[in-house]
């Protein structure tokens, strides 16, 4: 029976296959019509399933450039404070942390970076309070300044650079990444090859005079001296010569800037001209 049945199956697939073959009608189950519907359909499908991640992919790759572009707004976005000649002026940082700015003096940080950064860029001179929390670290041309929370005055100008700490402690390193450890009263200075000078002070207090409007010197300069006159009282001091004495005395900013000029010229036998409202002309006393 069962040998009966193979042999008709075979005389089945013989028949269909010499049609196949001959080039006959092979009756599919689906006409070529409804084929063509089937595959027109998946192709649809496929366009739709490759188009989804596409736009997936877009939408991130636009939160990825919104998320830089609010990420760089915060770290590159700065606030500059500048006190001009004649004036000082108080800062107020995010965090609480003050700056006291003597005259033309000034200094940048990042308010939306602060609480990840604490960073200044600063030139002049300034006495800072700095409330504890993360590093704050004082950048300057020939110099760092890092503490944790301390009070502390730098001075920074021209080629000099000078760290005075009042309290705590204070970290100062060169530009060659050299550093010193600073305790209430010691000082450090970056000297012209880089090197670091630390030295203690017997009164801190004469070092952040300024801020009460009394201006020490010590074996300073002329020049200097004249270049802080300059600075306190907003003018311009012209030398016609040129003088290597080294002056020691202080003025006080609430003095009128003649009865300055009349304090320190005597002692270098030098004397003052007003030229204009602002110009003043230094020369020989002898003259």
């Amino acid at each position: 029976m069962n040998s009966d049945n193979n042999h008709k199956q075979r005389q089945i697939v013989d028949k269909h296959s010499k049609a196949f073959l001959s080039g006959g009608t092979f009756r599919w189950k689906r006409n070529q019509e409804e084929i063509k519907i089937d595959l027109l359909s998946k192709i649809a499908e496929r366009r739709i399933v490759r188009t989804l991640p596409l736009k997936r992919l877009m939408a991130v790759a636009a939160a990825i450039i919104v998320a830089v572009g609010i990420t760089s707004f915060m770290r590159f976005y700065s606030t500059t404070i500048t006190v001009p000649a004649g004036l000082h002026q108080t800062a107020m940082l995010p965090d609480g942390s003050t700056v006291e700015l003597n005259a033309e003096s000034s200094l940048t940080y990042y308010p939306f970076w602060w609480p990840i950064e604490r960073k200044i860029t600063f030139t002049g001179e300034g006495f800072f309070q700095v409330e504890k929390g993360k590093t704050f670290q004082v950048a300057s041309s020939h110099g760092t300044t890092q503490v944790l929370g301390t009070s502390f005055n730098i001075f920074s100008r021209d080629d000099i650079y000078r760290v005075t700490c009042v309290t705590g402690k204070v970290k100062v390193a060169n530009s060659s990444k050299d550093h010193v450890i600073l305790l209430p009263g010691n000082q450090a200075e970056i000297l012209a090859n880089n090197e670091i000078r630390v030295s203690t002070l017997t009164n801190v207090n004469t070092e952040i005079s300024w801020k009460n409007n009394l201006f020490l010197f010590t074996a300073t300069p002329l020049r200097r001296v004249f270049n802080e006159i300059e600075r306190q009282y907003a003018v311009i001091i012209e030398m016609d010569v040129t003088s290597g004495d080294l002056y020691t005395g202080n003025f006080n900013r609430s003095s009128k800037i003649e009865d300055v000029l009349d304090l320190i010229c005597p002692a270098a036998s030098l004397k003052f001209e007003k030229k204009s409202t602002n110009v003043y002309l230094i020369r020989k006393a002898s003259e």
